[in-house]
């Protein structure tokens, strides 16, 4: 199997403000595909995160998680914009992350690889795990 592409379907109750909240997040304008009413997608490093409207959205909260550079800078962007964030977790070692949850409860993760230090920047070897 040769996979070319990605994407990550998350339901939310009311598509505009969805769009509001994760443009907020991915420091976007617009999304960058509206293929169907009620449905927007967003290219984010390589993969496409596709908001769906439904109903019973928050019944079925899905979560994504998305690697940065630096976990503690975004952590403070993102609660800079009035979102409520998780604490940023550790395990030394290997990774820091938080989580966030969409209007919808939906939970948006974003982690770093961190150093033997317990710094952040560090990447994965071939074993995944960090270096």
């Amino acid at each position: 199997m040769d996979i070319t592409s990605v994407t990550v379907g998350l339901p939310v109750t009311d598509i505009e403000a969805s769009c509001l909240w994760y443009g907020a997040v991915f420091e976007r304008a617009e999304p960058d595909l509206e293929p169907a009413d009620g449905v927007v997608e967003y290219e984010i490093g390589g993969i496409w995160v596709q908001l769906l409207e439904e109903p019973d959205a928050e019944e079925h909260p899905a979560r994504v998680r998305f690697g940065v550079d630096d976990v503690t800078a975004q952590h403070a962007r993102i609660a800079a914009l009035g979102i409520d964030v998780g604490p940023v977790a550790c395990v030394d070692g290997a990774v820091a992350w938080f989580d966030a949850r969409d209007p919808d409860g939906n939970v948006l993760s974003l982690y770093s690889l961190v150093d033997e230090s317990g710094t952040g920047g560090g990447r994965a070897d071939d074993t995944g795990r960090a270096v």
